[in-house]
């Protein structure tokens, strides 16, 4: 097994078995957003409708699988039952890192551990996966193909500078030179293409450089409130001074709702997924109400499917967008565009972070409700 296969396979084993989330998800953060609850919502709950436009597709929810693995032969049945959860629930997947394709040059045992995702879902929006210091080495025609390999409705490309910092086979060229090769990724790729985070989260800075650059208008800003892969990432290593330096930086990142709301205000027009601990219902509500247009989680299901099987990493999705459902009821929000007109509370620790940063919160929050 060629190193990079290995790597996915420790990954996993990792992410499921050691404790590697941010300590406490961001509790404060997400506390700091009140919805006010309606005793008389003005309809039945039944009611509610969570259905939405993403990549063409009429999804039931706005929610994702947001990318996990891929290339090595035990991960085809991970996609595989993925996919079959993701088409069960309406919802969009996200594969992992298509790096292994390319370093087997595009072996068929190797694409299908990717490819079996599209057969289990025909009916799902499924998002490719590349890395961004990956782009600068390869040309538009090889993007293309490692879209067209999965059959990929789009391709996110993700950005993990503190993970590659860590991990002993990193690589830490993160140099702009890359934007450029990402604009023409953009202008002829043929599927639309989008950023994401790891779990460290975007900041308006990046994404309006981004999208001034490139174009890009949808964001998953995988904020630092879920899986810490700074963390993973020091259970594999054996240095012994990246693993001090990854004891130091292990809650590095955004928050979930900041990066949430930079993002929001670096690119009014793009859609955002909120991922990065966002792993309830309550939380998924929260992130719409003050910004993004779909919730995405990865560990939660991953680990419901390797430890207690498809049927209860199948419930957690049902018990996930039941729970949606009902809060928003509760708040009296029928449809989704009605969650950016119902009255939120802001607390100060997220009041305080978007004033330091230059920014009016309420100005803010006006700009969503227009």
């Amino acid at each position: 097994m060629s190193d990079i296969y290995w790597r996915k396979i420790q990954h996993l084993e990792i992410v499921v078995n050691r404790d590697v989330d941010f300590k406490d998800r961001c509790e404060e953060y997400f506390k700091d957003i009140i919805l006010i609850h309606q005793a008389i919502p003005g309809f039945r709950r039944e009611g509610v409708d969570t259905s939405t436009r993403f990549l063409g597709y009429e999804l039931k929810a706005p929610v994702m699988i947001t990318g996990i693995t891929g290339g090595a032969r035990e991960t085809l049945d991970i996609n595989r039952r993925l996919a079959q959860i993701a088409s069960q629930h309406g919802i969009a997947l996200g594969l992992g890192s298509q790096r292994p394709i390319l370093t087997s040059n595009f072996n068929s045992e190797v694409v299908e551990t990717y490819r079996v995702a599209r057969d289990a879902a025909p009916n799902i929006p499924l998002i490719g996966n590349i890395g961004f210091n990956t782009l600068k080495t390869l040309g538009v025609q090889e993007v293309k193909q490692l879209v067209d390999a999965v059959k990929a409705d789009a391709l996110a490309v993700h950005l993990n500078p503190a993970q590659e910092a860590i991990q002993p086979e990193g690589d830490t060229d993160f140099s702009l030179e890359a934007l450029s090769v990402l604009r023409e990724v953009v202008k002829e790729v043929g599927v639309p293409v989008l950023i994401k985070e790891v779990g460290n989260g975007l900041s308006y800075e990046v994404v309006r450089k981004i999208t001034a650059d490139t174009g890009v208008r949808v964001f998953d800003v995988a904020g630092a409130c879920g899986t810490s892969w700074v963390k993973v990432e020091m259970y594999r290593t054996a240095d012994d001074v990246r693993k001090h330096v990854a004891q130091l930086i292990g809650e590095w990142g955004i928050p979930t709702p900041l990066s949430v709301i930079e993002t929001r205000l670096a690119s009014p027009d793009s859609t955002i997924i909120a991922s990065g601990g966002v792993w309830d219902g309550l939380r998924a509500v929260k992130s719409l109400a003050i910004g993004a247009d779909m919730a995405g989680f990865a560990k939660p299901v991953l680990t419901r499917l390797l430890k207690e099987g498809f049927e209860s990493a199948s419930r957690f999705v049902t018990e996930y967008v039941e729970s949606m459902k009902t809060i928003m009821f509760l708040v009296g929000a029928e449809k989704l565009s009605d969650l950016r007109r119902i009255p939120v509370v802001v607390g100060p620790a997220l009041r305080n972070y978007v004033s330091s940063r230059g920014f009016s919160l309420d100005k803010y929050l006006e700009m969503l409700r227009k």
